[in-house]
């Protein structure tokens, strides 16, 4: 029955980067990690509990106001991964909730530090910040948006991005693609 596990669903998952600059004031982050990664479902128990990629990203941020950091995907159909390729001719395109986050630094000031399902980019899951505007909370104190840079506090600017997909076995196999932008702005 599952002797071809290995062709049955293969996912790329292609990060896209946004940058905000507002006046005089800026907000960046940079990549420190390749913006691809690719994960392979090569046996049941993978589709039962997933697999993770481990430190998939690192995000350096430079911030010289107060800001907000929010990831989430943008995809043809809202929701549902692209499809490149099928193998099968049932079954449903996976939602992209199937891919999880966790977001981690040093002084634990991350709000995604347990592993969170992804959304569309028109309801994102926020690292830090709100969709509000928020107080100024400096590091190390959760959810700390303050001024900052990683050279100078890498423990607060400096965040690794773990990546998780738990597919289970309802969804139609094939190849799938899943864009993910993480998007720094300054808090307003």
């Amino acid at each position: 029955m599952f002797r071809n596990l290995s062709h049955i669903i293969s996912v790329v998952l292609t990060l896209s980067l946004l940058t905000a600059t507002v006046k005089a004031q800026s907000v960046s982050f940079e990549i420190k990690t390749s913006p691809n990664v690719q994960f392979d479902f090569t046996t049941v128990n993978h589709y039962l509990t997933g697999v993770t990629s481990m430190n998939a990203i690192q995000l350096n941020v430079e911030a010289t106001e107060q800001w907000d950091l929010y990831v989430g995907t943008t995809t043809d159909a809202p929701g549902l991964w692209n499809a490149q390729s099928f193998y099968a001719l049932n079954g449903e395109v996976p939602p992209v909730s199937i891919l999880q986050l966790r977001a981690r630094n040093s002084a634990n000031t991350t709000l995604a530090s347990t592993f969170l399902p992804l959304r569309d980019i028109s309801n994102p899951v926020y690292i830090i910040g709100s969709s509000a505007k928020d107080p100024i909370v400096n590091c190390p104190n959760a959810g700390a948006n303050a001024p900052g840079n990683y050279l100078t506090s890498p423990n607060c600017y400096r965040f690794n991005i773990d990546l998780k997909v738990v597919p289970g076995l309802n969804y139609r196999p094939g190849l799938y693609e899943l864009r993910v932008d993480y998007i720094i702005v300054q808090d307003l």
